[in-house]
């Protein structure tokens, strides 16, 4: 069996590729990344620029991770995880908690939910970020 690259698989059970903030960064989308501010400044009450939209992916270089003060990461890797669909804790995590109950939450959810059933590289080919 291969290696799994998780590069954009996030531990919360977020899929990168399909996020708004890595393909708008990604492919260069000035305009998207722009979007992308603004909706997240109002959501927030928070002045977020387009170039705070930035990202290299779950697991990409800390540098340019939009979420580089992310709790759950490392939560999941100090317990040797690779996503915390692997943890009998995760129904009842306090720092998994707060972020499931957002609207990126909800499909993050979902990907552990897949991921429990399917396993991380089934669940990666799927979402076309890996080979079958």
């Amino acid at each position: 069996m291969s290696a799994v690259d998780l590069t954009l698989v996030g531990a919360c059970g977020l899929y990168c590729g399909e996020c708004e903030v890595y393909v708008a960064f990604s492919e260069g989308d000035l305009e998207k990344q722009e979007e992308i501010a603004e909706s997240i400044s109002r959501q927030f009450g928070a002045e977020i620029g387009p170039e705070q939209i930035i990202c290299g992916g779950c697991r990409g270089p800390e540098e340019i991770s939009f979420c580089a003060g992310c709790k759950i990461r490392p939560c999941a890797t100090a317990r040797g995880f690779a996503t915390c669909a692997e943890c009998d804790e995760m129904d009842n995590c306090e720092t998994l908690g707060v972020f499931l109950g957002t609207d990126m939450g909800k499909a993050a959810r979902r990907g552990l939910e897949e991921i429990r059933v399917l396993g991380v590289k089934e669940w990666l080919v799927r979402k076309g970020g890996g080979h079958p």
